[in-house]
């Protein structure tokens, strides 16, 4: 069994285009309208995607669940958790053993806990590779207003259980963790740096229309090429044009409530699902390229396959197949 990353994204997408990067309060108000205006079109966009994948037969996937072999990753400060779509930390506090109140001195030692790991939190999200040049620190360091809503956010971070108290040592722990791809987490104070997509109406080719009767899923082997994982890998043909760009869809990778890319080590156990074990396309990646390896090359074969990839997207992600297997 291969030992293995695989992203899956999973959702239904309706926006493509790219935007310009801005920090200025302009932005921050034409994210929040088009945000609203691509609510209002949402229920449309999905009807029309899902009768299609209802005319081809080809029904929705679920989103998946944990599997088995997942992939975490060690930070300063904590740990990513590319399958969770969530980063982590811990904090600890110690009890003021001269406290007669003993129930007072817990909750005090909570709260330094806390503080502790949203300290920490802050600390790992910045390890986070953004794209294959940057990760989020850079953001941080160069945009005041980035940083200001990381920190925002690490502040409403969630809890993860309860606090674990250790009456030998006399401390207390708390985890807490943030999601990477959401309105309310990192992508969504990323956004006025990341570029405004624009709206376009979706369409089903005749190639991607023969894709989906065709094949099961489409699925990029990475694992030779050593991918690594990012918030928004891209993909060029064997001429170094860009075929596609996960950026572009930053504003709604994750906004349906659902992990909306999903990394696992086992590819062979996605591809023993029923709805991907038929016959999916599975296209090995040529090379990496970009400062963090997260980008993909693909070779003649696949660039001439994949022609069609960007209008083909929307239905490929509706569906739930489009897989990207990456090496950590």
């Amino acid at each position: 069994m291969r030992n293995t990353i695989t992203i899956s994204l999973s959702i239904i997408i309706t926006l493509t285009g790219c935007g310009t990067a801005t920090t200025t309060t302009d932005a921050a108000n034409s994210t929040r309208v088009l945000t609203a205006v691509s609510e209002s079109i949402v229920s449309e966009s999905v009807e029309t995607t899902e009768s299609v994948l209802a005319e081809l037969n080809l029904p929705v996937m679920e989103p998946q669940g944990t599997f088995s072999g997942s992939v975490e990753e060690s930070v300063p400060g904590g740990e990513i958790d590319w399958s969770g779509n969530t980063v982590r930390a811990t904090g600890t506090g110690v009890l003021d053993i001269g406290n007669p109140n003993m129930a007072q001195a817990r909750l005090m030692a909570e709260r330094a806990a806390v503080v502790v790991a949203q300290r920490n939190l802050l600390e790992a999200i910045q390890g986070i590779r953004v794209d294959s040049e940057t990760r989020v620190e850079n953001f941080m360091t160069d945009y005041d207003v980035i940083y200001t809503r990381v920190e925002g956010i690490v502040r409403n971070a969630r809890q993860v259980g309860p606090a674990r108290y250790d009456s030998v040592t006399g401390t207390v722990e708390v985890e807490l963790e943030m999601e990477i791809h959401s309105s309310q987490g990192l992508s969504g104070a990323l956004s006025s740096v990341l570029g405004n997509p624009e709206i376009s109406a979706v369409s089903m080719s005749s190639q991607t229309r023969e894709f989906l009767d065709q094949y099961s899923a489409l699925v990029f082997d990475g694992s030779q090429a050593g991918l690594q994982p990012s918030m928004y890998p891209k993909i060029y043909d064997s001429n170094g044009n860009l075929l596609l760009d996960t950026r572009n869809y930053a504003e709604y990778l994750g906004s349906g409530g659902q992990t909306a890319m999903q990394f696992i080590s086992d590819l062979d156990q996605i591809l023993s699902l029923p709805a991907f074990a038929q016959s999916p396309l599975v296209l090995e990646v040529r090379q990496v390229t970009g400062q963090f390896g997260t980008d993909i090359v693909l070779g003649e074969a696949g660039s001439s396959t994949l022609g069609w990839l960007k209008e083909g997207l929307p239905f490929l992600m509706g569906a739930g197949r489009f897989l990207l297997n990456v090496l950590l």
